[in-house]
């Protein structure tokens, strides 16, 4: 089990949103011996206490709820703060994943919503939204707590910015103050508008290189984990032609270069 922020160290721009953090692999019994190092903000500096770098831990439960409290931004109080949390059905009817249920449910998370999995099952389209069933089942569960200086007074009411543009599927919230629509015709009511935006946005063209670069748009490599950052190739390319020199003069990085 482990938080992050959102795009805190997932292959992007590496911009972590520190209003909301994710959980997820809930594999790991809670009471299973583990700790984390806590670090600052996005620069990833380890935070000090007394006796050198702070840890949380020493099992997952306890780094569950230590979390819970401060976040992932830093080691201090975030009583306004967002978590979400993703299980599977076969996590959730394991031993391990009742577990997590119960600690999810005891933490004050709440049920926001079922989807299916398209990694794991056909990419067919149905003509219709099923009444029983569904394959591939992953439940998500959020918390939103809403309780320090600066609490929004009613976190459910979206911007006007979002309520002034065009509405395409209904959406959940409003039938928190409209009651002659029932659960399933908002979900009939998001499967014909999600199926619409599908039609509209059709099946992509994927470009090449070559015609990424006709375009006159930037080579972008995406990023690798641990190793390379999201950047545009040319950047990539200059910075290990620049090593290769390196190990061919066999000096310091440290050290001036000439022009190369």
């Amino acid at each position: 089990m482990e938080f992050l922020r959102f795009g805190s160290s997932i292959p992007g721009t590496y911009w972590g949103c520190c209003a909301c953090c994710i959980i997820q692999n809930f594999n790991v019994d809670p009471d299973t011996k583990s700790s984390i190092q806590l670090v600052s903000g996005d620069g990833g500096y380890p935070i000090q206490g007394t006796g050198g770098s702070l840890f949380a831990g020493p099992t997952y439960r306890d780094i569950f709820w230590q979390r819970l409290r401060c976040g992932t931004f830093d080691s201090r109080d975030m009583p306004n703060h967002a978590f979400l949390a993703i299980l599977t059905a076969n996590q959730i009817n394991g031993s391990i994943g009742k577990k997590w249920l119960e600690i999810l449910k005891s933490a004050g998370f709440e049920f926001v919503r079922t989807v299916g999995n398209s990694v794991y099952s056909v990419q067919g389209i149905l003509n219709e939204l099923p009444k029983t069933g569904g394959t591939n089942q992953n439940y998500i569960f959020g918390l939103f707590r809403n309780i320090g200086t600066g609490a929004q007074s009613n976190p459910f009411i979206p911007p006007k910015a979002w309520t002034d543009l065009e509405s395409v599927i209904p959406e959940a919230w409003e039938t928190l103050d409209r009651h002659d629509l029932s659960s399933r015709q908002i979900a009939e009511g998001q499967f014909a508008g999600h199926k619409a935006v599908w039609v509209h946005i059709g099946k992509p063209k994927f470009l090449s290189e070559a015609e990424i670069e006709k375009a006159g748009a930037p080579v972008i490599l995406a990023g690798q984990r641990s190793k390379n950052p999201q950047e545009p190739k040319a950047s990539r390319e200059a910075r290990n032609k620049y090593q290769e020199n390196l190990n061919k003069a066999k000096i310091s990085p440290g050290l001036p270069l000439a022009s190369f």
